[in-house]
């Protein structure tokens, strides 16, 4: 704005800043639950093997979720995801959300052993959600793996949905990249700015 013109400047700060309107959802997890409600059997996710219904989704979240929680997993704590494109990544992804923590994610085929090490140890977090094909890549840090806390019964009686601890000021994920310093690029962003993301996008 500081090269605009005056009248720009009046234009712009009229036109191009709108109301502030209250999203519908404070978390995004509320978000999905709303939209698993309204549409348990739509597909919710696909890779190149499988298929899952949102309602089924959101069950093997809730179980995750419930895992993590027995584990001491809450609001405040961070956990890596060391995983790839697949539905158990929206599984983990969730699951932690669901916990009320936050999600630390990278790519297992790609990320390089000293930016892994360097953002376990930075971002602080306090478990490791890995993929069996994964285990060995972790050092010291506390692993849970994500193929042996997944529910395979539908009918499973201890998967119900833990108590929701999740605030709009709870960080949601923090991201790294590759980069020369390895750059952390979102620093705690709490679960607000995620849902409003999530909200306005189409």
């Amino acid at each position: 704005m500081i090269n605009l013109a005056h009248i720009d400047r009046q234009l712009f700060s009229h036109f191009g800043l709108g109301e502030a309107v209250k999203p519908h959802f404070e978390c995004v997890h509320h978000a999905f639950e709303h939209h698993a409600r309204q549409h348990p059997y739509t597909y919710a996710v696909e890779d190149f093997e499988h298929k899952i219904s949102y309602v089924e989704l959101d069950r093997q979240a809730n179980c995750l979720a419930t895992h993590l929680r027995s584990k001491g997993i809450g609001p405040g704590a961070r956990v890596c995801l060391l995983v790839e494109r697949s539905i158990l990544m929206v599984v983990g992804i969730l699951g932690v959300l669901k916990a009320g923590a936050a999600y630390v994610p990278l790519d297992g085929n790609v990320v390089a052993d000293k930016t892994l090490n360097h953002a376990l140890k930075d971002s602080g977090s306090s478990l490791v959600l890995v993929l069996r094909k994964f285990i060995h890549r972790v050092g010291e840090t506390p692993i849970l793996c994500l193929e042996d806390t997944i529910c395979d019964s539908p009918y499973s009686t201890h998967c119900g949905k833990p108590e929701d601890l999740a605030t709009t000021t709870d960080s949601a994920y923090i991201i790294y990249t590759s980069g020369t310093f390895l750059r952390c690029v979102h620093p705690s962003l709490p679960f607000k700015s995620k849902s409003c993301r999530h909200h306005w996008r189409p």
